[in-house]
């Protein structure tokens, strides 16, 4: 470690920059920590807010991260409701929207992702779930026997499909493409899991694309309108068409939204690392580079950046993983497939596999519902393939 490293500034309170926070301190750091956070709330589990939180079965204050005196303990600066705008990479210094400057030897760009929003829409009752403040505006909407329009059926819009359906809403799920999570699990799953959706009350449309939402008088949402003329009446709608890297702006990068790293977190900027959602990470294995939305990068990624910054390089190369639950799946994902040659699925909706493999037959990525046995398995034979390649 340095003797110059005195202070490092994380931007983004999320899990990343926690994990790097706390690994920090953990692993010998005794200088100067700051941790800045848009929100106004400390580290959470967001995983939570498309289920727990959504449900009523957690409150916000128990989803903590850690409790509040671990801040205090560990004498990291929790600096809350604050936005970086601006960061000087010569001058080494970070300003708020307060007007504040933050000095840093090393500072760590984990400010995540932000969600996409359906263009020129401020109508009341239209959502989109990206945060705390978020769920709980959305979970005062799910009142029963209201009716919920979901647009777009990926991993968020599912699991508030199913929270909604079990809240006791009428529940319309739109997806443009062929099947839910199409894009990722293929044609095949998806029509497995469009039966299950069904089955379970929920009114999917496929093919369906939207065009806009319709007003009350009063600026509240009435409906929303397809492209080919229908107009389906709600009285709440989730705009759920995935996220986008939510980079502070500076010089010296591209003009790319996410920031591109080394297997170590560092950027093209001495002193600037990356992690998280916000990140492109190169990946030894996988031999290019990725981006990672999921609670398990997260983590991996904001303790590698703290080690490489403790100058011990320890490359965050695991295999991929995250899980969502919908509709009584435990649905487990392992590895990474933008495309394959080949698909081996065994089950039903109840449960099943999905074997993703390319034209080598080497897997390359596997979808497991309700199979949490096989998950071990599946990730040896990912990793061996993947020393092998």
């Amino acid at each position: 470690m340095s003797r110059a490293l005195r202070q490092v500034v994380v931007v983004g309170a999320g899990l990343a920059g926690a994990r790097c926070a706390e690994t920090l301190r953990a692993e010998g750091f005794s200088g100067e920590i700051a941790l800045v956070g848009d929100e106004p709330h400390p580290p959470y589990e967001r995983p939570a807010l498309s289920k727990e939180l959504l449900q009523a079965t957690r409150e916000a204050e128990e989803l903590s991260l850690r409790p509040a005196r671990f801040w205090v303990e560990q004498g990291i600066e929790l600096v809350l409701g604050t936005r970086i705008m601006s960061i000087d990479a010569s001058r080494r210094t970070a300003v708020s929207d307060s007007g504040r400057s933050f000095p840093w030897d090393a500072l760590v760009v984990a400010t995540g992702a932000r969600a996409k929003r359906f263009p020129g829409v401020s109508l009341r009752g239209v959502h989109t779930l990206r945060s705390l403040a978020d769920a709980l505006a959305l979970r005062d909407a799910l009142q029963p026997g209201r009716r919920l329009v979901i647009i777009g059926a990926g991993f968020v819009g599912t699991e508030v499909a199913s929270t909604a359906l079990h809240r006791g809403v009428e529940v319309v799920l739109l997806e443009a493409g062929k099947g839910p999570l199409e894009r990722i699990v293929g044609p095949e799953v998806g029509r497995l899991l469009s039966a299950r959706y069904r089955a379970r009350g929920i009114d999917l449309r496929l093919d369906a694309k939207l065009t806009g939402f319709r007003a009350r008088d009063d600026g509240t949402l009435r409906g929303v309108e397809l492209a080919d003329g229908t107009v389906i009446q709600c009285d709440a709608a989730v705009v759920a068409l995935g996220a986008v890297p939510d980079r502070p702006s500076f010089p010296g990068f591209s003009t790319a939204d996410d920031v591109v790293t080394d297997a170590c977190g560092r950027t093209s900027l001495p002193g600037v690392y990356a992690a998280g959602d916000v990140a492109t990470a190169w990946r030894p294995r996988l031999r290019s580079s990725l981006r990672v939305e999921h609670w398990t990068n997260a983590a991996g990624q904001g303790a590698a950046v703290a080690r490489t910054i403790l100058g011990r390089d320890t490359p965050y190369d695991d295999v991929p993983y995250f899980w969502s639950d919908q509709f009584g799946l435990r649905l487990q994902y392992v590895g990474h497939a933008d495309s394959w040659s080949s698909l081996e699925l065994d089950g039903d909706e109840d449960s099943f596999s999905a074997l993703y493999r390319d034209s080598s037959g080497r897997l390359v990525a596997a979808l497991l519902g309700n199979r949490g046995f096989q998950v071990g398995a599946v990730r040896r034979e990912l990793a061996v393939e993947r020393l092998a390649a």
